[in-house]
């Protein structure tokens, strides 16, 4: 641990992460004037390292290196050392991240550059170690030669660095000679994807897996254009068993960043707000289409969470949980045999070992991970009781583990609050409202809402962050489009004028700040914003969505609502601007091909009036919401201010006062309908769906392992020789 008698001058900032290190011997800065300005006037490198509050080995090298008193020995005599908070500032980690990749072909956090004092990156790497080991160098010998790079080979740095720089900083993608279709885009990344496909454990590659929930986002709009079953048998396969898996956590709802394996076992451990906003809005969407209860329930059990753990008393929410627990990975969330056994008794611990397979030896760290390991039905039988039991057994187990899991030590909790964050998940909030009819969702994003809107948005601008009652750092391109994505989902959720009143303001302070006149598209940073070595427009996907994605959808939805045709010239243009790039390698830019079969979609407009209480009409609220629908644009006739405020719901109330629906569709309006059959018609069937959730044979493998079959013996005879039943 880093000595309470060093004081840094982080120690007056307000990041979490940056708090972190405000101890420790190496004098750190915060990026600003004073750093750089130093770097300049004495001419020294500058070691750039970026991280966040819940990195596991952000906080490996942080003891390991940074609170090593000769390590900061040497760097505070050979570099102006800065800490950055990547989550505050992603527009410095988005320029070196992708620096970071031009030089090694990779990246990841930490992340450690050295740059001139002009702020050019001309070396670094991620973790590095104390001391050379496992064909890496260690920190020390790594800080003398960046030293003398930069005082001995000047000439070569600065042409290094100027290469990097060019390549972060590609010129526009060319203009396409033809007018390629989001149907021929879309099919195309849906064939790059399928060649990716796990086919034995979903998701994508044969390492370790991270959700993209993006990806499968489009592969719903494929499936629901092409009918393709096969395309959503990947999307099935793969949701389920992250959904079974251990990077779900079973007993407190809510994912964790990415799985270690490729079977979704051990996850990496630490949660993050933004992650659990994009998968609560997936299956949301994956409920919609297949109707399975399993999708239902894993997007309740997120907004449980974050409303339960991830929710400040003002009603924002905060950013992450951490992955360690004192200084070990994964503590609070796994557990040793002898525990459960402990917590449950021999009788009730068997079942429920079976059914999440915790094993002696376990499969972290000899504790156990949580993970759907087979049906009930499949326990019921082997251990001859009714399922109705073993459901009963399970559900009282998972809440004495959570109970006595909640008396632990807990993960430390990152509670700043990042306006596009909560953007995303007011986006997914409105949006389980809309799906689940859970009101409680619905006033959750509203109060987050209000709070961005009371905190972070000052005199005509949004800040990026809140934290100990300060707003700070000029919002980027991704907090304008999420926040501004979140209001227009409100307003669809509820029909109430004053998101949509804050959503046409926010849009016309984005466009105004961010737009790129010469070339289109959106950049990273407002033209009010510090200078930095490159202003990136970062167009492609990556953890998140791309926030031209965002903001160019939240846009064509915007202007189709309210008329207004420079919002949805705006959001056309974003997707045309980077349209080479996108016909060159489609599944990387899965955000942007969305918003493209967004706008050809044609919408189907519905306008729907009458009596709110009517049984018919909450039946054809109803039918409008149940199935999976990604073009339907729906308008709540409330009166004269609808018909003024949203030019196409002009006209159109009720019919002698019965519930009344009005649909377009393919440049037709057909007459008004009173009914949810007739409604259903107008709409269309749903694609037909053919699904086989569960990979029985390999479950059935995984279940066979020898030593989950020795340790249900040796249950067995403990639970024979206890004296409490037959098995």
């Amino acid at each position: 641990m880093a000595s309470t008698e060093h004081r840094n001058r982080l120690s007056q900032e307000t990041s979490p992460y940056l708090l972190q290190h405000a101890h420790q011997p190496v004098d750190w800065y915060p990026w600003g004037p004073e750093a750089l300005d130093k770097a300049r006037r004495e001419d020294k490198p500058i070691f750039l390292s970026i991280g966040y509050a819940a990195c596991h080995w952000c906080h490996v090298m942080s003891r390991e290196c940074f609170d090593n008193a000769d390590l900061a020995r040497l760097m505070n005599e050979g570099f102006v050392n800065i800490k950055v908070d990547r989550e505050e500032r992603p527009e410095i980690d988005a320029i070196y991240m992708n620096a970071l990749v031009v030089m090694n072909g990779q990246g990841g956090w930490p992340l450690n550059l050295f740059l001139t004092p002009y702020q050019e990156p001309y070396m670094g790497g991620t973790y590095f170690p104390p001391v050379p080991g496992n064909h890496q160098p260690g920190f020390g010998e790594v800080l003398r030669q960046a030293g003398e790079q930069y005082r001995n080979q000047k000439e070569q740095v600065k042409n290094r660095s100027q290469g990097i720089l060019r390549k972060i900083n590609p010129p526009p993608s060319p203009k396409t000679s033809q007018d390629t279709s989001a149907r021929t885009l879309i099919d195309a990344a849906a064939r790059q994807l399928t060649e990716r496909f796990d086919e034995a454990h979903g998701g994508f590659g044969a390492g370790m897996k991270f959700p993209e929930p993006m990806l499968y986002s489009l592969l719903l709009r494929h499936w629901v254009r092409t009918e393709n079953n096969d395309v959503l048998m990947m999307v099935d396969k793969s949701l389920t068993h992250m959904a079974e898996g251990g990077m779900y956590d079973q007993l407190g709802g809510g994912f964790h960043r990415y799985s270690t394996d490729r079977e979704w076992r051990v996850p990496h451990f630490e949660k993050m707000l933004c992650d659990n906003a994009l998968m609560a809005r997936l299956y949301l969407d994956a409920y919609q289409a297949t109707r399975q209860d399993i999708y239902r329930a894993i997007p309740e059990d997120i907004f449980d969470y974050v409303a339960r753990e991830m929710t400040s008393p003002e009603g924002g929410f905060y950013t992450s949980q951490d992955a360690d627990t004192d200084g070990r990975e994964g503590t609070f969330f796994t557990w040793e045999l002898k525990e459960i056994l402990d917590l449950l008794g021999p009788r009730h611990a068997k079942v429920f070992a079976r059914a999440y397979g915790a094993t002696p030896a376990g499969n972290f760290e000899r504790r156990n991970v949580l993970r759907v390991a087979g049906p009930l039905e499949r326990i019921a039988d082997s251990e001859g009781m009714p399922i109705f039991e073993v459901g009963h057994i399970i559900k009282n187990g998972k809440q004495a583990l959570l109970d006595a899991r909640n008396k632990r030590p807990r993960p430390h909790r990152d509670e700043k609050i990042l306006a596009g964050w909560n953007g995303l998940m007011i986006s997914a909030l409105a949006r389980g409202f809309v799906v689940l009819r859970q009101e409680r969702f619905l006033q959750s994003a509203a109060t987050a809402a209000d709070f961005i809107w009371d905190h972070l948005w000052q005199d005509g601008a949004l800040l990026r962050v809140f934290k100990d009652g300060r707003a700070r750092f000029k919002g980027c391109l991704e907090d304008y489009a999420c926040v501004l994505e979140g209001l227009v989902a409100l307003f669809e959720a509820s029909f109430e004028f004053q998101w949509l009143d804050r959503a046409q303001e926010l849009a016309e302070s984005m466009i105004a700040r961010f737009w790129d006149e010469t070339d289109g598209g959106f950049y990273m940073t407002g033209n009010d914003h510090e200078t930095l070595v490159a202003r990136l427009k970062n167009p492609m996907d990556d953890a998140l969505p791309s926030a031209n994605a965002v903001a160019a959808r939240a846009l064509l939805r915007l202007g189709g609502l309210t008329g207004n045709q420079i919002f949805e010239e705006k959001g056309r243009k974003t997707v045309q601007a980077f349209q080479g790039a996108m016909e060159q390698s489609p599944a990387a830019f899965t955000g942007l091909l969305a918003v493209m079969d967004e706008w050809e979609g044609p919408p189907v407009e519905v306008v729907l009036s009458g009596p709110e209480q009517d049984k018919d009409y909450q039946k054809m609220l109803e039918t409008l919401h149940r199935d999976y629908r990604p073009h339907l644009r729906l308008v709540v006739h409330r009166g004269e201010e609808t018909a003024r405020r949203i030019p196409w719901a002009g006209g159109r109330g009720p019919v002698s006062g019965k519930p009344t629906a009005y649909v377009c569709k393919q440049g037709t309006c057909h007459p008004p309908v009173h009914s949810e059959q007739a409604l259903f018609n107008l709409l269309g069937r749903p694609p037909e769906i053919r699904l086989n959730i569960f990979d029985e044979e390999k479950k059935i493998k995984d279940m066979q392992s020898q030593e989950q079959t020795n340790f249900l013996n040796a249950m067995s005879g403990i639970f024979k020789y206890s004296g409490l039943g037959k098995k």
